[in-house]
């Protein structure tokens, strides 16, 4: 038999990711579309074995490593950047091909540049004429001519008044361009992933069910460990692979890849209640804290009173004082100036009864806890 309510509680459908830079807080990349994800967590048990036979005495589990899996349906240039360390750039070289009219007997074109990569500068292909010479420029169509400082086409003989068909290369200030190193060296960022939680109601309709809370992985030193990954099938888009490793503060510390304080967790796995005033959805309990067998303040002074919910049993602040409700069964003895404020306020000598009350929005349960009050002259 269960000795706490069971949550139906299942994952599913796209998962979304954002990379943050740890040291400006910045965001560095992200994706809607991760269609891939998967924890993969492992470890060695640590086997301490004696005695007869080498029984199993005891484990010490060491060596834990949290690996994600992260692939995406989207291929963004940015996120590419990422696994391999390097910076996206403007003014990128691109290819264009433009009508170009003989002068004499000689071509020229504006603002050519090499291609990525080409080690003899500036180059031009002429592709076809619009005169008799159709058929020969077509077949050395794979001829690149050098462009000189002027933009004429090196060793190339036009005729006056055709026009040419030439393709070479410009930069484009809008076009972004990543420089792949030889030498990867993969960002660490404070990884986040979001994914969707759906509930069932309880009962047999299969179909009763509703998106119900997103699960949010936070990892405040991720390092990407797939290098450059970008897949393209004829009917399946591109995907870049955005795997990586959970790293605690320490293990980034000394690699080189951060330089201030951080926690030494490997991350955050925080569920996120949805709709208005959920912040007490898995709320089981309120409770004064601390203050035995009740309080004593003066008259015309005040007390403020340590109060907390339980979740799952377990004592936890609270985010919000609003859906709170605090009340006094003698208000002439003592009150609360604001009912969802925990400072009471001593009136006049006497005793009274300090309650305290939330209800649970997803359940509709109320709990509450009560403390008798003494207010002295």
């Amino acid at each position: 038999m269960y000795t706490f309510k069971p949550n139906y509680e299942f994952t599913k459908g796209i998962v979304s990711a954002e990379f943050i830079d740890p040291a400006t807080d910045n965001l560095v990349g992200f994706s809607e579309y991760v269609t891939d994800f998967s924890f993969n967590g492992s470890m060695n048990a640590g086997e301490v074995a004696g005695g007869p036979g080498n029984m199993l005495i005891m484990c010490i589990p060491d060596t834990a490593r949290l690996p994600v899996t992260a692939k995406t349906a989207d291929s963004a240039l940015n996120n590419m950047a990422l696994t391999v360390g390097a910076d996206l750039t403007g003014n990128g070289v691109i290819e264009t091909v433009r009508g170009v009219a003989a002068t004499g007997n000689s071509i020229s074109v504006s603002n050519a540049v090499a291609p990525p990569g080409g080690q003899n500068g500036a180059v031009a292909y002429v592709l076809t004429s619009s005169g008799a010479d159709k058929a020969a420029v077509e077949a050395g169509s794979g001829t690149a001519y050098a462009v000189s400082e002027g933009g004429v086409l090196s060793g190339f003989n036009a005729v006056s008044g055709n026009t040419y068909c030439v393709k070479y290369y410009i930069r484009n200030s809008s076009a972004q361009q990543l420089s792949i190193p030889a030498l990867f060296a993969p960002k660490v960022v404070r990884a986040h992933f979001t994914v969707n939680v759906y509930a069932k109601k309880t009962g047999g309709d299969v179909m009763a069910s509703s998106l119900y809370k997103k699960r949010h992985y936070w990892i405040p030193y991720y390092f990407f460990t797939n290098g450059m990954q970008d897949s393209v099938g004829q009917t399946t888009p591109g995907s870049v692979d955005l795997s990586g490793q959970c790293l605690t503060y320490e293990e980034a510390l000394s690699s080189g890849q951060c330089a201030s304080g951080g926690t030494q967790l490997y991350g955050f796995i925080v569920d996120e209640p949805l709709g208005s005033n959920s912040s007490t959805a898995a709320v089981d309990g309120i409770y004064f804290i601390g203050l035995g067998e009740g309080v004593t303040v003066g008259a015309g002074e005040t007390l403020t009173l340590p109060v907390k919910y339980t979740v799952n049993g377990v004592l936890t602040e609270i985010s919000d004082m609003s859906q709170v409700t605090f009340a006094s069964s003698q208000t002439g003895k003592a009150n609360f100036t604001d009912t969802h404020q925990n400072i009471v306020r001593g009136v006049a000598s006497g005793d009274a009864e300090l309650t305290v009350t939330v209800t649970n929005t997803a359940t509709g349960v109320s709990y509450s806890d009560a403390i008798p009050c003494t207010v002295t002259a």
